[in-house]
């Protein structure tokens, strides 16, 4: 075995796996830290343990498709898994993510969230049987936070469906006394503004398109630490300002760029990325499932 320093040392013995091996390890979803996404997981940490009250703070995640607003819940969950309550015989489950239906209804949102917990809603429920049986199953599991990706979904609706769509998620937080996380593109942001009540109690936190600084080269710096490749790659300036123009700062394009680069150095016995591989490339299509 060789010591790979220039993988991240719990990395180092997967470049002596096989080449078939170190690509799917490459194609598989991974966590890649940096600065922004250790910043929007401590406020997801602070909102998770700030104490009930009568009007809870509340977070907007917003930005492109691809940004990896997705990413960065879902690991928080992870930190939050369910747990099972012996002496009441429930599953707490902390964290509770679900994504808002196509087209804003209130019927169909609430079938959505007793679907999340696990539950079967009553055969031709009315809306107010639905809000009953969810309001008690959450009372039950006890969620310290609820999050709703896809926000932007509201805007597809009329005026009349989004203000009752919205009034919807006002009345569960203020009953449940949990903080709301909404996850969404740009148009998420405008349809919170939809209601003054509820815009008030979101702090939006933005994840905008990589530009070429710090903080990408840190991104970068880690990512390749995440690569089974058996030789360091070694990127310039102008390699890592080409990266940023081909994938339009996208997470999930970068993601992908660079996976692709990784799998052909193995594939071609090179072991590394080079700067020329990097601008042979046009573009790099967008990939949500590594970074949504």
């Amino acid at each position: 075995m060789t010591d790979y320093p220039h993988l991240d040392p719990a990395l180092r013995s997967l470049a002596d796996l096989s080449q078939r091996e170190r690509i799917e390890r490459i194609r598989a979803d991974r966590w890649v830290d940096y600065p922004r996404a250790r910043e929007a997981l401590a406020r997801l940490d602070e909102l998770f343990l700030f104490p009930k009250r009568a009007r809870m703070p509340n977070l907007l995640i917003f930005g492109p498709s691809g940004m990896g607003k997705t990413m960065i819940v879902e690991k928080f969950a992870r930190a939050h898994p369910p747990v099972f309550d012996a002496a009441s015989g429930v599953h707490r489950k902390p964290v509770i993510v679900l994504q808002m239906i196509p087209s804003p209804d209130e019927g169909r949102f609430y079938h959505r969230l007793l679907a999340v917990i696990g539950a079967l809603p009553p055969t031709r429920a009315t809306l107010g049987q639905l809000e009953t049986q969810a309001l008690f199953l959450l009372g039950e599991i006890k969620p310290r936070m609820l999050v709703i990706d896809e926000v932007q979904n509201l805007m597809a609706g009329s005026n009349r469906e989004q203000r009752r769509m919205l009034n919807l998620l006002r009345f569960l937080g203020n009953e449940l006394r949990i903080p709301l996380v909404c996850l969404g593109s740009h148009e998420a942001r405008d349809a919170i503004r939809g209601d003054a009540h509820l815009n008030s109690r979101f702090d939006p936190f933005g994840l905008p398109p990589w530009r070429y600084d710090a903080d990408f080269h840190g991104l970068m710096g880690s990512l390749l630490r995440t690569l089974p490749l058996r030789a360091p790659t070694e990127l310039g300036e102008s390699a890592l300002k080409r990266i940023v123009e081909v994938t339009g700062g996208v997470t999930s394009a970068i993601f992908r760029l660079t996976a692709d680069l990784a799998v052909e150095a193995i594939a071609s016995g090179a072991e590394r990325i080079t700067p020329a591989d990097i601008f042979e490339r046009r573009v790099a299509s967008p990939t949500p499932e590594l970074a949504s």
